[in-house]
């Protein structure tokens, strides 16, 4: 039926240009703009958790990433720490950063991405990295963490993934295990008040500090903004920043 569209189309040419001009069009701005209002966060799930192990090795020779170094000073501050949980880890490079810095603490990460779990623990082992375990898991599945676990919890570049459909699933678990600090790293609208369930702009942009405090309104939240130098991209610098609530 298409190729049958597609040569009547052909054979008037103006009309099949216009066609296609509408169709790539929508096309882009489906992809860009409406895609998870329609399929919520399934398609980001399944693609991220079909990525090759060669992806996984691009996140762990990013290590040294500036970003990083930002994140692990930020959750420094709440030190002493004994237990940490990054939530969607990849291959762990957030967690052999903060392995080095705190060699006596239990740190777990969970992702989605079984390759990225299986070459993360093997590249950590290498490194003689003995006290973190990386293991499949999803940020919506928490149920086998107990309530106030975690000293730590963190997050990064994750929950910009995560559509509306799961957000408030999401952030009421990651608070629900977290017993000192909850620290998301993600595209937070610092400019203004907006829905706490957030805005897509190829991906989520938040109030996480008004999302934090409807779940827990005792805690105390802020946000930081990521030094612009950290990220060069356009809206890193615009929305990139950290949004800690401290029990």
């Amino acid at each position: 039926m298409q190729q049958l569209i597609k040569r009547y189309l052909r054979k008037c040419p103006v009309i099949y240009w216009f066609a296609k001009k509408i169709y790539h069009i929508f096309r882009y701005f489906f992809r860009q703009y409406l895609k998870p209002y329609v399929f919520g966060t399934r398609l980001e799930e399944k693609y991220w958790a079909k990525r090759p192990s060669s992806i996984a090795a691009e996140y762990w020779n990013m290590r040294e990433h500036p970003h990083r170094a930002f994140l692990v000073e930020q959750i420094t501050a709440f030190s002493p720490i004994h237990t940490i949980l990054e939530v969607g880890c990849n291959s762990g490079p957030n967690l052999y950063l903060l392995a080095k810095k705190f060699p006596n603490a239990e740190l777990r990460g969970i992702d989605i991405n079984p390759h990225a779990v299986k070459n993360g623990n093997a590249w950590l082992k290498k490194e003689g990295i003995s006290n973190v375990r990386l293991s499949v898991g999803k940020a919506d599945a928490l149920e086998s963490f107990q309530d106030n676990y975690f000293d730590i919890v963190f997050t990064d570049a994750v929950l910009m993934y995560i559509a509306r459909d799961r957000i408030k699933k999401v952030t009421k678990e990651l608070i629900r295990i977290t017993r000192k600090a909850l620290l998301l790293m993600e595209w937070h609208c610092f400019e203004s008040k907006s829905n706490p369930l957030g805005f897509y702009i190829g991906h989520w942009v938040r109030d996480y500090v008004a999302l934090s405090k409807k779940y827990y309104p005792e805690g105390k939240v802020r946000a930081i903004k990521m030094p612009e130098h950290l990220w060069p991209d356009k809206n890193w610098q615009r929305y990139g920043g950290i949004v800690s609530l401290e029990k």
